[in-house]
């Protein structure tokens, strides 16, 4: 019995901006996951070839393996799949299966299509974007923690990625601009907790009630009229007081 190495795992990535876009060869099967499907699955930033990428700006991936190390795979032309230029060349061969030793396996990390097998046509699949990643819904939330893990873990068991707009880098932008960089999203949730304590001027503090945060109130606001109000579900904690926007 002949014992194979371990498989070399190669992620072939075309970016919105081409100058991003390239291929990064010779990983293993955990940095492959670790390193590009957990974060590029759940809609989070992930390192490519020095670069922090949006998966967002990702308008395809290609992922293969071969036994042997990349730059002993050969492209028709003789010419090595590690020093071409021509990545398209390259990746048209590949899907092809031109290149000898190269196997393509992107369904294994990123799921292109959804399962047709009977069971699965008994429930609702998994709703996908094109380029087979789990559609994004946006999260607005305040300062309670557990409102928020409990509906991004519901999130998660549907198949959908929470967008946790507060975990979000804004790079200096505000929220109007900032909402450029999500035009994939659709559906956004809002989750309004009793955050602080208002009165009205000249009131008793006695009379106080509570309100969510100004700054998620304002985004529900913006959301409503940026989706929809079919578009945009809020959730509200029942709280002696609470004020509802």
């Amino acid at each position: 019995m002949i014992a194979l190495p371990n498989p070399k795992y190669h992620i072939y990535l075309e970016y919105s901006e081409p100058d991003k876009s390239g291929v990064r060869f010779n990983l293993s099967n955990a940095e492959v996951v670790g390193a590009f499907q957990e974060p590029f699955t759940n809609g989070e930033p992930f390192w490519f070839i020095g670069r922090l990428l949006n998966p967002i700006k990702v308008s395809k991936v290609v992922i293969f393996w071969s036994y042997q190390a990349a730059d002993k795979l050969q492209l028709p032309n003789n010419e090595s799949i590690v020093t071409t230029k021509d990545k398209k060349y390259l990746l048209d061969n590949l899907l092809k299966g031109k290149i000898k030793g190269a196997y393509v396996c992107t369904e294994q990390f990123v799921a292109i299509t959804p399962k047709t097998n009977p069971a699965a046509q008994q429930t609702p699949s998994v709703p996908l974007t094109p380029s087979g990643t789990p559609r994004r819904i946006l999260v607005v939330s305040g300062t309670d923690e557990t409102m928020k893990q409990t509906l991004t873990l519901a999130l998660k068991k549907l198949g959908l990625a929470a967008i946790i707009m507060s975990e979000q880098p804004s790079q200096g932008k505000k929220i109007i601009d900032r909402f450029t960089d999500y035009k994939d999203i659709e559906f956004a949730l809002v989750l309004l907790s009793p955050d602080i304590y208002v009165y009205p001027k000249g009131e008793e503090a006695t009379k106080r009630q509570r309100n969510p945060r100004q700054d998620v109130t304002l985004m529900f606001g913006f959301l409503l009229g940026k989706l929809g109000k079919e578009r945009v579900l809020a959730f509200y904690r029942e709280t002696p007081n609470f004020a509802f926007p």
